[in-house]
């Protein structure tokens, strides 16, 4: 599934032998449900109260990957150096146990148990299945282990983990992770259930961690794998199945794929019209920046909504009607507006206007000031359909306007979001009343109620100016043709959304971020790091906002016809 550095490419059964997967299949494209840790346990407990081996299947299922992955790289199990790293918990049981597994298929086991405990019944299995374990390992021993073999199991930390990592784990980890990164033959590092050191709900990297190429997440993926900053610690993600499902509840983020995106998708039939069809207003740009006001105006015409009007300043407006001869620069009734973009001097009435009628609208960079000075000022409190957009240090400036903070008390200043932007996000929803879009490597969005979602997969040259402006125009249009007025004439009030706001922002984060892949050259899921040699996806090209709009068409099309 589409995150770039996150790659969901199947779901391993935990019986029988490996599985094959599709060649040539670069991600999945239907929905990543993402769970935190108490929904995990609570999916446990019922399995364990009915005798589930749960560990013997996950480690068979862990085991079965990792053949998997060799094979797939043309290397031979039998021979093959493996260290599993094993800490106290179930996850050093999980590789215990694949580590037997592995030694019956031939393959060279070292196990390193850096505690004094360590899962009994797991290391007597691999033992006796001809691998070595090396009880209270040092540090030195633990290193030289690693430096000896080509795969490494990373066992050590589970989901019950809070905070950063303590000694001896910590420094391991700090040694480990040093040493993959200078060993001339890079390791490929699998990491069990959840990277160690990662926080498991929050994505967060409180402390030193070990990076993985593949993770093997039993029963459920867990939230922190899809959030930044941790994602990028995860590489490919397979999830096991253990039966957790019925059990699970609720997710806690989500990523849309293709599939979800084409589901939600409105296609026009024979008997729509342009006022059927969606009409978008446009409050972009200002003599400073017009091609703000351009760019928001040529992303919402490529989503393909029944019209766009554009709304903002008479100069801008020449420059529009220039490109885009089919925009309508007049007023008129609405179902949707996009609006800040480029700081149009108008936005602040205009956007009053759109609150008080009730109409979907996006808050983007210069209209973000307004929203939060009402908050402030007034205690106002806007509904879902406000989808705000802004980035960290936007946020940052939000959050300090209203004297948000974290769990802890501690200000949401950039850094603190970057750290966690999930956290930053709810926090920013919740107070707002409305749904927030944090911008990012990976796109957080998050509403007063209902799950978050994780969209990411946009190469790095997504970064440019003007960006933004393309994803407040697509999802201003998006909004629009989901609020499609019940009497088709231009006089008519909109209807309530047809699908959730923050379900439609992910859909258009995913849009966007594979039209920027698309208009970079990159693979939309590539992997985050090659391993054992595996040549690295292209780099791309540099690419501008104008290129990104350009390509959203393509993607739509993609997108619905399943390619």
């Amino acid at each position: 599934m589409g995150i770039r550095g996150l790659e969901l490419t199947a779901v391993l059964s935990s019986a029988g032998g490996p599985v094959p997967r599709p060649r040539g299949a670069r991600y999945d494209t239907s929905m990543l449900r993402t769970y935190d840790a108490q929904a995990v346990r609570a999916a446990e407990e019922p399995l364990l109260a009915a005798g589930e081996p749960l560990m013997a299947r996950a480690a068979r299922a862990l085991a079965n990957a990792i053949i998997w992955e060799l094979r797939r790289r043309s290397i031979r199990v039998s021979g093959t150096r493996i260290a599993i790293f094993a800490g106290a918990g179930n996850n050093g049981g999980d590789a215990l146990y694949a580590g037997a597994y592995l030694a019956r298929r031939g393959a060279a086991v070292v196990a390193v148990a850096p505690l004094p405990a360590y899962h009994r019944a797991g290391a007597q299995a691999l033992e006796k299945a001809g691998g070595t374990l090396i009880r209270e390992a040092s540090l030195a021993q633990a290193v030289a282990v690693a430096r000896r073999s080509a795969v490494w199991v990373d066992g050590l930390l589970g989901i019950g983990a809070r905070g950063p990592a303590r000694e001896p784990l910590a420094s391991l980890l700090s040694a480990l992770e040093s040493e993959r990164l200078a060993s001339p033959v890079e390791p490929l590092v699998v990491a069990v259930d959840t990277p160690s050191g990662i926080g498991v709900d929050d994505g967060a990297l409180p402390g030193p961690y070990l990076s993985a190429h593949l993770t093997v997440t039993m029963g459920a993926a867990k939230a922190g794998l899809v959030l930044d900053p941790a994602r990028r610690a995860a590489g490919r993600i397979e999830v096991v199945e253990l039966g957790f499902a019925p059990y699970l509840g609720e997710p806690a983020v989500l990523h849309l794929g293709d599939a979800d995106v084409a589901d939600l998708w409105r296609v026009p039939g024979a008997d729509d019209h342009k006022y059927t069809r969606g009409v978008v207003g446009i409050v972009a740009g200002s003599v400073q920046y017009p091609g703000a006001g351009l760019l928001t105006t040529t992303a919402a015409l490529a989503a393909g909504p029944g019209m766009v009007r554009y709304l903002g300043e008479n100069e801008v407006a020449e420059l529009v009607i220039t490109a885009h001869p089919e925009v309508v620069a007049a007023p008129g009734r609405i179902q949707a507006l996009a609006v800040g973009s480029g700081d149009p001097p108008g936005a602040p009435a205009l956007l009053h206007a759109a609150l008080k009628d009730g109409s979907p609208v996006v808050v983007d960079a210069g209209a973000l000031p307004t929203i939060a000075d009402m908050a402030a000022r007034e205690g106002a409190r806007f509904g879902e359909h406000v989808v705000l957009t802004p980035h960290a240090g936007e946020a940052a400036l939000m959050a300090a306007q209203l004297d948000l903070r974290d769990a802890d008390g501690t200000p949401f200043s950039r850094a603190v979001i970057e750290s966690c932007p999930v956290a930053a996000a709810r926090a920013l929803a919740a107070r707002l009343g409305a749904t927030v879009v944090l911008k990012g490597s990976v796109d957080v969005v998050a509403s007063p109620s209902g799950p978050c979602y994780a969209q990411g997969g946009a190469p790095g040259w997504r970064a440019v100016a003007g960006a933004g402006d393309v994803l407040a125009g697509l999802i201003g249009a998006m909004l629009a043709q989901h609020a499609v007025v019940a009497e088709p004439t231009e006089v008519a009030r909109h209807t309530e959304l047809t699908e959730p706001a923050a379900r439609i922002a992910a859909a258009a984060l995913h849009i966007h971020a594979r039209a920027a892949a698309l208009a970079a050259g990159t693979p939309f899921a590539a992997p985050a790091r090659s391993a054992l040699g595996e040549p690295a996806p292209a780099p791309g090209r540099p690419i501008t906002a104008a290129q990104i709009a350009a390509r959203i068409p393509e993607v739509i099309g993609q997108i619905l016809g399943g390619a």
